[in-house]
């Protein structure tokens, strides 16, 4: 039996709330305001926080960087990429927001979650995004 299953790690409720708030902090530092989404791995909110005064159209993006970065198993910047060395029908796959800002979490090279961060510049997202990466990493070391 054990063949036709598989064993997945994920995050934890404690984990995505420790995350929101280390971005939460992070940002407060950079003087942005910014939307943190934590996703687990199948791709669900697990914890979120919008910032006094963050853009409103920054709560959907966030969430989409997250949902992009499990999407790929790979940062969502990579399909910005694509699309500014010219290839922009990668803008036509669905459910991937190609704009830096999201970031996955790993453990042994696995994702096991997602770090979507908006508000800032997309610089500014994604240098938020890999610290709060780093403070999951340290956690989960």
């Amino acid at each position: 039996m054990a063949k036709y299953l598989q064993t997945k790690q994920d995050i934890t409720l404690a984990l995505a709330q420790q995350l929101v708030a280390a971005g939460v902090t992070a940002a407060t530092q950079k003087n942005v305001q910014v939307s943190v989404a934590i996703l687990d791995l199948s791709g669900n909110l697990k914890a979120f926080a919008q910032m006094d005064n963050a853009a409103p159209v920054s709560v959907r993006v966030a969430i989409g960087k997250a949902a992009s970065t499990i999407q790929l198993q790979d940062e969502s910047g990579v399909f910005e990429q694509f699309v500014n060395n010219g290839q922009p029908s990668m803008m036509s796959t669905p459910g991937v927001l190609p704009l830096q800002g999201g970031v996955p979490i790993k453990v042994s090279q696995a994702v096991v979650g997602a770090v979507g961060v908006s508000g800032s510049t997309g610089d500014g997202d994604l240098a938020l995004a890999r610290k709060i990466v780093a403070v999951a990493e340290k956690q989960l070391s």
